[in-house]
């Protein structure tokens, strides 16, 4: 047996050949294709893109006052940035592409996709395929038959709360490399066990995801790319197809905590569809009311910077990203009208901080 056909039907061979998370991981893994549909809808943009550089720098200079040398290109691509979009009002203030990347490069997305199927959940609730967010899961997967099974709801899903466990970590038996490179997502799920009751804490945990993504089809009767497909790639006038790495292609489910493969123009144009809170040039893709609740925190919140799927800032203003490894976001500033992409291959040190840091003090500037 050859290498590619062995890492092709093994959870080791792909744990010791591919044990290095990458942007450009849609290569290895198989694929379903998520298909547009004309027309395609562009942002506009600005005569001058260079014109913003200077605030940029100088953003840049006010966080470390002591780096003088440093400037917004060099930060962005000595950080491993393939990808950087600042859109205001519908107009693309800057775009700049770095190490080897441009506007039609493609990159694999990690956990920005779970502000996706956010969405699509939303819209499932709207056509009532899902009753309710405090539905229990096994109302729509019976098969699953333990008894821990019918406390946790979708709302437990969504909200990181499930109680189920999960290991951190990149050791072979843990669960974030399990739940990458696995074969079999459907019946991986369904031998996670229960570690307490669920709402009681957040615990950022993958299964949740994988659990949503089998009510999805079991409720929709397609696969969630087809779904992704006609509510929101399509409708949206993406520039190209995209497609939703598998886990398999006998077991045939989307990867669903990561794996959406596009343009980061197409990304942003997600970003611009909860900045509009759903409304997509006068059609309703995503109800208002979804897109608010689950961008919205409490002030008494028991998470206070994570809704359903999506990340809140704690300086408040209403805004919110989409957040994946490798220092994947897309920050939506409604009070701004603005939009902030950034892709890349590598992240600073405390990269969850500084981005949201640059991001908020370059919006004040625009």
């Amino acid at each position: 047996m050859n290498i590619k056909r062995w890492i092709d039907s093994s959870y080791f061979a792909r744990y010791l050949f591919l044990n290095t998370v990458d942007i450009s991981d849609y290569k290895i893994f198989p694929e379903r294709t998520v298909w547009n549909s004309p027309p395609v809808f562009n942002f506009h943009p600005v005569e001058d893109q260079d014109a913003l550089t200077p605030l940029l720098d100088k953003v840049l200079f006010s966080m470390a006052p002591k780096r003088r040398e440093l400037s917004l290109d060099r930060f962005l691509e000595q950080n491993g940035t393939v990808a950087f979009l600042v859109i205001k009002n519908d107009r693309i203030l800057l775009e700049r592409y770095y190490n080897g990347y441009s506007h039609s490069s493609i990159c694999t997305s990690f956990s920005t996709v779970k502000s996706f199927v956010s969405a699509m959940v939303g819209i499932a609730l709207q056509e009532r395929l899902v009753h309710g967010l405090d539905d229990t899961i096994t109302k729509y997967l019976p098969e699953l038959k333990d008894p821990y099974w019918s406390e946790i709801t979708i709302r437990h899903l969504v909200s990181m709360s499930s109680g189920l466990k999960y290991s951190d970590g990149f050791l072979p038996w843990s669960d974030n490399p399990r739940v990458y490179y696995t074969l079999n997502l459907r019946e991986l799920a369904s031998t996670v066990t229960k570690e307490e009751q669920p709402g009681i804490h957040f615990h950022y945990n993958n299964y949740n995801l994988v659990l949503l993504g089998m009510v999805l089809e079991r409720v929709t009767g397609e696969t969630v790319s087809d779904y992704l497909q006609e509510k929101i790639w399509k409708p949206l006038g993406m520039e190209a197809p995209a497609s939703w790495s598998l886990d398999s292609q006998q077991s045939g489910m989307e990867k669903m905590e990561s794996g959406l493969n596009a343009s980061a123009i197409d990304f942003a144009k997600f970003g611009r569809l909860y900045l509009r809170c759903g409304d997509w040039n006068g059609k309703q893709l995503i109800p208002e009311a979804w897109v608010a609740e689950s961008t919205t925190v409490e002030p008494d919140a028991k998470w206070t910077n994570y809704k359903y799927l999506w990340w809140i800032p704690r300086s408040g203003k209403g805004r919110f990203m989409a957040v994946g490894n490798l220092g994947q976001f897309i920050y939506v500033a409604p009070d701004k009208d603005s939009i902030i992409l950034r892709f890349g291959r590598g992240r600073p040190r405390n990269w969850q901080r500084i981005y949201p840091q640059f991001f908020a003090s370059l919006i004040e500037l625009l």
